[in-house]
């Protein structure tokens, strides 16, 4: 029932694009595909951004976790250290 839902739906916004398409004419001026154009390319630029951030993401949370394992490595050879005082 859902997937009949979501393809009548379909069908529909593509039946209300084409019409909207062909009622305004049906061209683009140079203007409007130059700022699709630029837009697509903004686009692009940030979509690259964003990859660079996650890879940078992801190395730092790769030094937190090693920095977290010396850590408790450090405390347990601490505690081992304090037991063999006693």
């Amino acid at each position: 029932m859902a997937k009949l839902r979501n393809m009548f739906f379909l069908v529909l916004t593509f039946a209300f694009l084409s019409g909207l398409i062909v009622g305004c004419g049906g061209g683009v001026s140079e203007e409007q595909m130059k700022q699709l154009n630029d837009l697509k390319a903004e686009v692009e630029s940030l979509q690259s951004q964003v990859s660079a951030k996650e890879s940078e993401k992801a190395q730092l949370q790769k030094q937190i976790a090693d920095k977290d394992a010396k850590i408790k490595d450090f405390q347990k050879q601490t505690e081992q250290a304090k037991a063999n005082c006693k």
